[in-house]
């Protein structure tokens, strides 16, 4: 308890006239790659000039100037009820220190709507604080939201501020969930990742390392590996493309059995073609691969916000995506990306066949790609919408 309050204290900013503390808890953190989105943001808030902290399981951008607290770290390999308790522990910690720090603003995010999260999301009002909950899937993946009472609790009554990314999300959430004060539901886009793109190494030296062959057409799946996210899409695309292009399948299983994949690998003679890195990938790594890929192809069947598309597009490498509403407000075909018909694996292939044989189109999504970044997903932006929700009580929505 003192070192935690230590840290708060040696890494505080030195500004006097700091106008907003803003905090982010975030039970989940840098296992699931949310140490970028937290870092990104409060960096954003950094620059306006104001306070941030992340009460998470990470250290992350600005460690001297962010205040980093590890309230959840160590939780992720317990069992079912130790995890929950260390979860529940971890949130009154963060509440606590949030409360004695007056903190203005809690950030928390959602990923799905059950008792759990009923219970962390409570928690910073049982403090007094005042919140604001990032609905990051209106509808779980998981397929464990609860009933609709928990989910009017949690937006209706334990949240000051709802944020959704992008209108698809904004006109899903209010139609499925009946919303008391709309004007409390605002629109703030996802961010770029340009503060991690570094590229020390070249295409050539990344798949040297990775064990990939030089002269090889490389696509990259990359990400969690679920039903929703599509990589039997692309797996049957495969067969109608040229045989000098191979997949990289990288991301750990998540509810998911791979032989379903191997199978369609071995009933397409696919086995030389494809490089199987099916198991969570470390940062360095992921830079790597992001590097030596020459396309990102995103097959999903559902999607409300995708960080792989925005990570892919910060390095300046071209992503094939299905013409999803989430994926189409960021993506102008043939322009910043190519889109294709969801889960229809033919039109798949055509883009991919249409992608390597035009030099020039490339070159020209590249391009575009990191100016899309800069230009619509700066977190200094992201960050100055939320202080003027927070600030007028206003934002961007229906």
């Amino acid at each position: 308890m003192a070192q935690e309050e230590g840290l708060i204290q040696k890494q505080k900013l030195a500004m006097s006239d700091v106008r907003k503390r803003i905090a982010i808890f975030d039970h989940v953190g840098k296992k699931a790659g949310m140490d970028y989105y937290d870092s990104s943001l409060l960096k954003g808030f950094l620059h306006a000039g104001h306070e941030g902290y992340v009460f998470s399981n990470f250290s992350g951008l600005d460690a001297e100037h962010i205040n980093y607290i590890p309230v959840y770290d160590g939780h992720s390999n317990a069992n079912g009820l130790v995890k929950g308790l260390r979860l529940l522990f971890g949130t009154l910690r963060a509440a606590q220190l949030a409360r004695k720090e007056k903190i203005d603003l809690v950030i928390l995010h959602l990923f799905s709507a059950n008792v759990v999260t009923l219970v962390l999301s409570a928690i910073p009002k049982l403090f007094g604080l005042k919140t604001a909950v990032i609905s990051h899937d209106i509808s779980s993946f998981a397929g464990n939201d609860s009933v609709a009472a928990v989910q009017g609790l949690i937006y209706n009554t334990l949240s000051d501020y709802i944020i959704v990314h992008n209108r698809f999300s904004y006109k899903t959430l209010m139609s499925n969930i009946k919303i008391k004060e709309t004007n409390k539901v605002h629109v703030i886009k996802h961010g770029g990742y340009l503060d991690y793109v570094e590229q020390k190494i070249d295409k050539k030296e990344a798949r040297r390392q990775l064990g990939l062959e030089e002269h090889a057409r490389y696509i990259l799946f990359f990400g969690q590996i679920k039903k929703v996210k599509g990589l039997d899409i692309v797996l049957e695309a495969m067969p109608d493309v040229d045989n000098n292009i191979h997949l990289i399948i990288a991301g750990k299983l998540w509810k998911d059995d791979f032989s379903y994949y191997d199978e369609i690998i071995k009933k397409h003679h696919l086995e030389d073609r494809i490089v199987k890195q099916v198991r969570f990938i470390k940062d360095d790594e992921r830079e790597k691969y992001f590097i030596a890929a020459d396309v990102n192809v995103l097959p999903y069947r559902t999607i409300y916000q995708s960080g792989v598309l925005l990570m892919a597009m910060s390095y300046g490498l071209p992503v094939i995506a299905s013409d999803l509403p989430a994926n189409k407000e960021i993506i102008a075909d043939k322009k910043n990306g190519l889109l294709f018909q969801s889960e229809n694996s033919l039109k798949l292939s055509e883009q991919i066949s249409r992608y390597f044989n035009d030099d020039s189109l490339r070159d020209t999504i590249s391009r575009n790609s990191i100016e899309t970044i800069e230009r619509n997903y700066n977190w200094d932006d992201i960050a100055r919408a939320y202080l003027d929700i927070i600030s007028n009580h206003r934002g961007d929505r229906e």
